[in-house]
């Protein structure tokens, strides 16, 4: 009878300090191009030194909680998404969107509105071009309008307001190449970081030409931490958990240190 109570007991002491060990691993998944500075590099490869802000923020929560083991993968965006929508990984980053809570699980508030305290980093974007084509955006309410050509990498899409606005699309295969078109005047524009919390963002490393941006900034976005439906389901405490941890993370200053480091890039504060 005691050797089965001190069985019983030895093995209830090894589940105890199985479960207070044990980790959770969070499948990551974040696109296979170079969107400097929250992700630097492309391909398929994990950059072990200098990765982008956004990695560096993400490998911080991973080494605070020793509740998740995170591991990564580079692929395309959309198949990032489809990838969360069939629970084949567990996490990326992503803007709120009107659908996507259909998908993806965002931290709210008590109001089951987007919570902007708990999200990893907060930026907004502007158009950016050369002279005559800033002087031309701003007088085309005056004058006839006219269609301007906007470089775009694949898989980006028009905000809703610049969907209003005459624009033809050129997509390219990466940021660098939008800019490159935009100095060789082959397209008006492309679009931008321009703004990281109340940073403005003056000048562009990955242009050799003097484009501005244009403000105010068209959109203001959120990059929330998103988990699938199922990893949340399965670890509503530790999501929640993670969300809060995501909020003591100073991600502004890592987006100003990673853009004060890209040659020639500039910024001001308002």
């Amino acid at each position: 009878m005691k050797s089965s109570l001190h069985a019983f007991i030895l093995i209830n002491l090894f589940v105890f300090n199985f479960s207070v060990f044990a980790t959770t691993e969070l499948k990551f998944c974040y696109e296979d191009k170079q969107v400097a500075p929250l992700f630097i590099g492309a391909g398929q490869t994990i950059a072990l030194h200098e990765p982008g802000a956004v990695l560096e923020l993400i490998r911080q929560l991973d080494k605070k909680l020793s509740s998740i083991k995170i591991s990564y993968q580079r692929k395309p965006w959309q198949q990032c998404v489809n990838d969360l929508k069939n629970n084949r990984i567990d996490a990326v980053i992503a803007s709120y969107g009107k659908g996507r809570e259909r998908f993806a699980v965002f931290p709210t508030t008590q109001h089951n509105t987007p919570d902007t305290s708990r999200a990893l980093n907060q930026v907004s974007s502007c158009l950016v071009g050369g002279e005559k084509f800033r002087e031309q955006w701003r007088t085309r309410e005056i004058f006839q309008q006219r269609a301007f050509t906007l470089a775009l990498p694949n898989g980006y899409g028009l905000s809703n307001t610049l969907e209003k606005e005459p624009f033809f699309i050129h997509y390219t295969h990466s940021r660098d190449k939008a800019f490159e078109l935009v100095d060789k005047g082959v397209v008006d524009a492309t679009v931008e970081i321009c703004k990281i919390g109340d940073i403005e963002i003056t000048n562009f490393a990955n242009s050799n030409y003097d484009l501005q941006a244009i403000y105010p900034p068209y959109e203001l976005q959120h990059g929330y931490l998103v988990f699938s439906q199922q990893f949340y389901k399965q670890n509503k405490g530790l999501s929640k958990q993670i969300w809060q941890k995501v909020s003591t993370l100073d991600s502004a200053k890592l987006l100003i240190d990673y853009f004060s480091n890209m040659s020639d890039t500039k910024y001001a504060k308002n």
